[in-house]
Formats: structure tokens, C-alpha cells, sequence
């Protein structure tokens, strides 16, 4: 073949590749536009925000606050609420089956094509998708479905949405524990309070029950997803050996937007700058005081409380101290720890 033939043809080749991308995207851009169309006329505005339809009488969406509007139910944890209303729907979202190959960000105004980053972990790590979304917009694949929700910050899973929405109240199951994906699931926080938790900072666990530990993010549902006082049996690696355990779990007092410093037991609780919101008589705290050392170490977070906290589940203190700043003066108090932790 001649040189100039070969050039041609692969020109030619060229051209016809992109132009089917060109038509590819302009498909995807154009189905989004009709779930963006449908958003429009199966949604009503609340508050600041809008939200979508989920069945004939109901809406979904997010706040960060308690909304003034009248609702059916919100979750305090992850922020979701369930309205109802008279409006007449055109469209119902509906939750994917599957995992869709193209997907968006989608609101009554923009359409952000996307993916995910990461998944959810847990009430502390929401979703991350790689377009900037605002808040109540919908994660969706190109039939109009729902993938997750946007906060504005970070993005809802569809199995937390699925399980607010089924839930007559909202309860999350505890252990005492936080996880992540770093060779294995590995236990990442511990809560030194929680009395009979079996667990220790970096233990992976490889079962819950017959299931086995994927992945952070599935077993972290597990556990918030089953109910408070039941008893459940893990298998763990620790210290180069398999072992079983069981683990009654508890109600969650702490995640997402209500603190979670490991302090819910007794009360205690701290705004993300680490001021005490309610006065709490038994322990000579009060609102606006706030917290600035945990057993002799500065922390300025409340993940740095918890992972202060984490290194006491095995340690023989028998108290945890903490320090307070009140007015220009500094003051004492302390936890007893569980005898499991001493």
C-alpha cells in the first residue's frame, strides 16, 4: 500500500473514531437531560432546597439542620428526611439494581457527568464522586434511577436511602468500632468505653456472622444495619492468628452530623470544634466550655479524640482524664473506663 494511501486511511479511521465518540457523548448528555427534565417536574421546593419524589405522596432530601417544614421522619445522623405532600407526580425515582456505566450528577438545573471515587464508610465518610454536586442532587445512570444523593459534601449511598426509607425509626447498630480498608478491613478506631466489645486497634476482621469482610464500606452497613442487642460472632486476625469472637452490639450514639467522640455514653457532647453544646450537671461540664487535652495529648478534632481514645482500649489507665477551658481557667474531669478495657 502506498504511503499516502495508508496515510489517508488511517485520517480517515481517525475522523470516524471520533466523530462516534462525539455522537456517544452527545447520547449520554442528552439521556441526563431527560432525568434533569424529570427532577424538575417530580420535585418541590422545601427550605433552601428541593426534593425529589420517591413514591406517589413522598419526597426525599437533605438538610444539615431540622427542617421548618413539616416532615414525616429524618434521619439525625445522615441528615435525610421524608415528606409528604399533595402534589401530583410525573415521574418516581426509582434505586438501580445495577451499577450503570455512565452516571451524573443531576438537579432540576445542572447536569455534572462523573464517577465515584469512593464508596461510603460508615456515618463518618460519606461517598466521593469526582464532579462537584450540589446539595440534593442525584447520583444517576442514564434510565433516571438512584445511585445516591448529594449533601453538598460528600454523597449518600442508595443502601443508606433504601434503609431510612423502610425504617419506621431511625437506629444504627454499634460495636464499639471504625474501619477501614488497609489490607484487609482493619479496625481503625475503638471505642475503650463500650463494655464487652471484644475488639482491639488494628485487628482485621474477616467474617461477621458467615459473611466475609469484603470491604469497609459492606461492613460497615452490616453492623448499623442489624439491630442494637443482638449478639453476632466475628472472625478476626490478630497478632498473626485467627480467632473468634462475639460481640453484642449497642444502640450508635454518635456519627455523620451528631458527634462522634466516643463520649456519648456519658452524655458528653462536642461540636466539631470541640465546644460542649449542653450543660451536663453529673460531670461539672457546661455548654461552651471547651475540650483541649484527652489523657495529657492536645487534640483539636473529633477524630483525634477517638484515636486518642483508641490506644486506651488495651492500656492499664482505669481512668481517662480530660482537660477543659472555661472563661480563662483550666479543669479536670474523667471517665471510668469498662473493666473489659482495664
Amino acid at each position: 500500500m502506498a504511503p499516502s494511501r495508508f496515510l489517508t486511511l488511517t485520517l480517515l479511521l481517525t475522523l470516524s473514531l471520533f466523530s462516534s465518540t462525539q455522537d456517544f457523548t452527545k447520547e449520554t448528555t442528552s439521556d441526563f437531560e431527560s432525568c434533569k427534565l424529570k427532577y424538575q417536574v417530580s420535585s418541590i421546593n422545601v427550605d433552601d432546597t428541593q426534593g425529589f419524589a420517591v413514591s406517589s405522596q413522598y419526597i426525599l432530601f437533605y438538610s444539615k439542620e431540622t427542617p421548618k417544614t413539616k416532615i414525616i421522619k429524618r434521619d439525625p445522623f445522615l441528615g435525610l428526611n421524608l415528606k409528604q405532600t399533595d402534589k401530583k407526580f410525573k415521574h418516581l425515582f426509582k434505586f438501580y439494581f445495577n451499577s450503570p456505566k455512565h452516571l451524573a450528577s443531576v438537579s432540576p438545573e445542572k447536569i455534572k457527568e462523573g464517577k465515584f471515587l469512593s464508596k461510603q464508610i460508615g456515618l463518618n465518610s460519606l461517598a466521593k464522586f469526582s464532579s462537584i454536586s450540589k446539595k440534593n442532587a442525584m447520583i444517576s445512570g442514564t434510565c433516571c434511577g438512584i445511585l445516591g444523593l448529594s449533601t453538598g459534601n460528600g454523597i449518600i449511598d442508595k443502601a443508606y436511602l433504601q434503609h431510612f426509607l423502610k425504617s419506621r425509626e431511625i437506629i444504627y447498630s454499634d460495636t464499639g468500632i471504625r474501619v477501614a480498608d488497609k489490607k484487609g478491613v482493619r479496625v481503625i478506631e475503638v471505642n475503650p468505653f463500650f463494655e464487652g466489645s471484644p475488639f482491639l486497634l488494628d485487628d482485621v476482621i474477616l467474617y461477621m456472622d458467615k459473611t466475609k469482610s469484603i470491604s469497609a464500606s459492606q461492613l460497615s452497613r452490616d453492623i448499623l444495619f442489624s439491630k442494637p442487642n443482638t449478639w453476632h460472632e466475628f472472625f478476626i486476625y490478630r497478632d498473626g492468628k485467627k480467632v473468634k469472637v462475639k460481640a453484642r452490639f449497642k444502640k450508635r450514639m454518635g456519627g455523620g452530623l451528631v458527634s462522634d467522640s466516643f463520649f456519648g455514653f456519658f452524655g458528653l457532647e462536642l461540636d466539631e470544634k470541640l465546644f460542649v453544646l449542653e450543660d451536663n450537671p453529673k460531670y461539672k461540664v457546661k455548654k461552651g466550655d471547651k475540650l483541649l487535652f484527652v489523657m495529657g495529648k492536645p487534640v483539636k478534632t473529633l477524630r483525634e479524640i477517638r484515636q486518642v481514645l483508641s490506644l486506651e482500649k488495651n492500656s492499664k489507665n482505669l481512668l481517662v482524664i480530660l482537660l477543659f477551658k472555661r472563661e480563662g481557667f483550666d479543669f479536670f474531669i474523667h471517665f471510668d473506663k469498662p473493666s473489659n478495657s482495664k
